[in-house]
């Protein structure tokens, strides 16, 4: 009997069933209380490896597993969301083996040194292990110090800073001049990540900008640093220097490109991440209908967004699957998802599998697509009528492909009259480009299913890294695994097969 197997069922039940998404862990004891707070890129591997590896786990590790009766997850954007969540809950709950591990010295810190005007014009920003100077400004405690290193690794390219213990003091401004011990730049500044004031390549107050900036970071002062940012750039451009408006949209670029879904900030909990990402999620969908563009009565005013994604996955037609994904506010909905053994011949045509499951979706939300399904199918499956996912219609279909794809799926709506009322687009995964039939919504003349697809396209550019982009691409993704999973599955079975 292995550990897991010890504990309440509805404990199995959870770990059994984490996210597969990035984010943070919390193991409770029998009153509740949190007694571990853990982060992890993939919060189901790493629960589960708690069990697989019992025996080979620390010893602390291992009580804590013996002593936890419950636990919660909470799952965000990124890797470095999780790492920013894990530190402030520990702060907040001081969970009783995270402070046993942290006396193990374990646990990280970024340390600002204090400038000391004529001993240390240019302060330094150190990744430490312990908070030993009085006057220096720290950061954390950080458990994991290797997503830390990254993180700093992706800042310091946008904001670069000394970490050297080289004397560094300005004697001069014009021309500038740095009294040190080694004039000689040294491999960071090669890589982009300091500029060299040891050189006297650059001044103390153009370094203290990037350092002041940098600290505005971890204390979650992300939209402060892109407004100075802006007026330094159009200042530039106003007295007509390009050059260096340049370098700053540059380096605005690379701020919003690192830190694009790092919404957390010091003062995010685990009460309070609910309304932040309840906020993202439904700017991303505002965001998605303003772009796609479709009549005003086809998207908007819609008391719960609901979106699903279709993805066919097959190997030269066998064990061909189909996959349905649902988003409702742009929440992924796991209850709701559904999955389709393809039953037409093994043959490896896409198009008409993905009319296949598409034509056996939405035969449910309506007689006239009901009376279509009796017309050209033998055997009908009504049990799914009321079933949740089935019965009610979706605001938007995603279909993962391009225009043969989009042209297929479309045919199917047209046969079954609902053209006219579900919007339907294609991601294409080459250049992430939404395609949208341009004629949806204005056919009412055309009658026959006649139509030349390749003149009637608009292809959308989702702005790189916006919300509405993030929704498309997660929803696409969790369609191509959860379809790639029932297909392998589907495989393994019948490889086991006797012959």
């Amino acid at each position: 009997m292995s550990v897991l197997d010890t504990k309440p069922q509805q404990f199995q039940d959870k770990i059994k069933n984490a996210p597969k998404l990035p984010g943070c862990y919390m193991y409770k004891d029998t009153l509740g209380k949190i007694i571990y707070v853990g982060k992890a890129k993939n919060i189901i591997n790493r629960v589960k490896s708690y069990f697989v590896n019992y025996q080979k786990l620390d010893i602390k590790i291992r009580t804590m597993i013996d002593n936890a009766y419950d636990i919660e997850f909470i799952s965000v954007d990124s890797e470095v969301e999780a790492l920013i969540l894990e530190t402030n809950l520990i702060k907040k709950y001081h969970p009783k083996y995270n402070t046993l591990m942290m006396d193990d010295k374990s646990y990280s810190y970024i340390m600002f040194e204090k400038a000391n005007k004529g001993i240390n014009d240019f302060p330094r920003i150190r990744l430490v292990r312990s908070k030993d100077d009085p006057e220096a400004e720290y950061f954390g405690p950080y458990p994991n110090r290797m997503p830390l290193r990254n993180i700093l690794k992706k800042l310091r390219k946008v904001f670069p800073y000394a970490s050297c213990n080289r004397r560094l003091i300005q004697v001069t401004k014009e021309p500038l001049k740095i009294d040190t011990n080694n004039s000689t730049p040294c491999l960071y500044f090669h890589l982009g990540l300091c500029n060299a004031p040891c050189a006297s390549f650059e001044s103390k107050d153009e370094y203290m900008k990037n350092y002041n900036q940098l600290k505005k970071f971890f204390k979650g002062e992300k939209s402060e640093i892109t407004r100075e940012l802006e007026t330094q750039m159009v200042n530039y451009s106003r007295s007509m220097d390009f050059e260096n408006a340049a370098q700053i949209r540059d380096k605005i670029d690379d701020i919003k490109y690192v830190t694009k879904y790092i919404k957390i900030d010091n003062d995010v909990d685990d009460i309070s991440i609910n309304d932040l990402q309840k906020e993202s999620r439904q700017e991303g969908i505002n965001q998605l209908i303003e772009e796609l563009k479709f009549s005003q009565d086809k998207l908007k005013n819609h008391s719960a967004f609901k979106i699903e994604c279709y993805d066919i996955s097959n190997i030269q037609g066998t064990n061909a699957v189909g996959a349905m994904t649902v988003m409702v506010d742009g929440e992924l909905r796991k209850d709701l998802y559904r999955k389709f053994k393809i039953q037409r011949a093994n043959t490896p045509n896409d198009f008409a599998m993905m009319q296949e499951v598409l034509r056996r979706r939405l035969m449910h939300l309506n007689t006239y697509a009901q009376t279509f399904e009796e017309n050209n199918s033998r055997e009908i499956n009504t049990q799914r009528d009321n079933d949740p996912s089935f019965s009610i219609a979706p605001d938007l279909i995603i279909i993962d492909g391009g225009k043969g794809q989009l042209s297929a799926a479309y045919e199917i709506l047209y046969k079954m009259n609902l053209h006219n009322t579900i919007p339907i687009v294609g991601l294409a995964k080459r250049e992430e480009e939404i395609f949208k039939l341009s004629h949806q919504f204005f056919d009412n003349s055309i009658g026959d299913y006649n139509l030349d697809f390749e003149k009637m396209f608009t292809r959308i550019f989702l702005t790189r890294r916006s919300e509405a982009l993030f929704i498309v691409q997660r929803i696409r993704d969790e369609a191509h695994r959860f379809g790639i999973t029932y297909h392998r599955k589907l495989r393994s079975k019948k490889m086991l097969l006797p012959k």
